[in-house]
């Protein structure tokens, strides 16, 4: 039996569903393609993590991140503004982006935009187009609407190859500083003297203290723009005429834009705080993971207990969430409240990914 040659990197591939659909299959095809030209341009395998439901990214996935950064693991969204729709794609591209950035390694995160590049702004209210943004997409909206087998999509997929294998050359002729984290040499799981865990364990504890503030602001922001919304929507009653309703919508609008840019302000910087956490977090369980130490684990037990008071957040954020869908039919007739909602709908989703951040905490504990 012969001995291989070749080796494997990894790539994960995070998509909205509905985009795969909407593009006949594309996205699949477009990661076998990209496999096939990294076999022939070095030789190796490309192992590629694509759907989400069927590899089983795994409870813990979150907290594997760090160890397949450092290993020169690629992340790869394939980016649509359907993407920034849906919890699943955010939660993984916040984790992956906040982690690189932790570990100095941005640059392993390589986004594709195959549809909607010119909504891709830094300035845009949704913090992840943002994100995108800043990460130097590269642009394959034409090479998916010539399809596959033709030549611009072979060049598209060749040149975003080139580049992949160039990163993976970078993150693997870095030096990786030793983790820390890691157990005493003389195997006696303890903590060793210079662990940085007392330092995480302050940092979470900090964290925690902003969270707590936050989640205060949150509350009042979603109280006061819950009252405006429910005061305006008592004129809207049955028998009135579209031209009065158009006419209660505008009044609505004016009243609710600055309660609205308030909410989506502070359902930002709770995320934020949330998403920063999180990767913190994971770092504390990698730590306490290597060693024998139930002191350090009750430590960090008790530091989540004092982050899970979320749940009177949650149940506003679900009665908000409820009105909102109420309102749709309003917000068809006018652009004016379209446009005053638009903020507040942002900042609950984001108040909704930073609770699904420190729900997850309790599992830990």
């Amino acid at each position: 039996m012969s001995t291989q040659i070749s080796q494997v990197n990894r790539l994960f591939i995070s998509y909205a569903h509905a985009d795969n659909k909407l593009f006949d299959d594309a996205v699949k095809s477009f990661v076998d393609d990209l496999k096939g030209f990294y076999s022939a341009k070095t030789g190796n395998d490309l192992s590629v993590f694509f759907d989400r439901e069927s590899i089983g990214w795994g409870d813990d996935w979150r907290a594997q991140i760090d160890g397949e950064l450092r290993n020169a693991s690629i992340f790869m969204p394939i980016i649509t503004m359907q993407y920034f729709n849906r919890p699943a794609c955010r939660d993984e591209l916040n984790a992956f982006h906040g982690t690189a950035g932790r570990l100095n390694a941005k640059y392993l995160i390589l986004p594709v935009v195959i549809a909607g590049a010119a909504g891709i702004r830094a300035e845009h209210a949704i913090p992840e187009v943002s994100v995108i943004e800043s990460l130097q997409y590269k642009n394959l909206e034409s090479a998916f609407l010539a399809g596959q087998g033709t030549q611009e999509w072979r060049k598209a997929i060749s040149d975003l190859t080139d580049e992949l294998i160039g990163v993976i050359a970078k993150a693997e002729s870095i030096t990786q500083e030793p983790e820390s984290g890691t157990a005493t040499s003389d195997g006696s799981g303890e903590l060793d003297e210079d662990e940085d865990f007392l330092g995480t364990m302050d940092e979470l504890n900090g964290y925690a203290h902003t969270l707590t503030q936050q989640v205060e602001q949150a509350l009042n922001d979603l109280n006061s723009w819950g009252e405006v919304v429910q005061a305006s929507f008592t004129q809207v009653k049955p028998g009135i005429t579209s031209q009065q309703l158009q006419a209660v919508s505008v009044q609505m609008a004016g009243r609710l834009k600055a309660p609205s840019s308030k909410l989506h302000d502070s359902g930002l910087q709770l995320a934020a705080t949330a998403e920063q956490a999180d990767v913190v977090m994971n770092s504390a369980v990698k730590q306490i993971s290597r060693v024998q130490a139930p002191e350090a684990r009750e430590t960090l037990r008790n530091m989540i207990g004092s982050t899970q008071g979320s749940g009177e957040l949650r149940e506003v954020v679900t009665e908000i969430t409820n009105f909102l869908a109420l309102m749709t039919g309003v917000e068809v007739m006018s652009a004016p409240l379209r446009n005053a909602l638009k903020p507040a709908r942002i900042g609950i989703t984001k108040i909704q990914d930073a609770v699904r951040i420190v729900d997850r905490w309790g599992s830990i504990a």
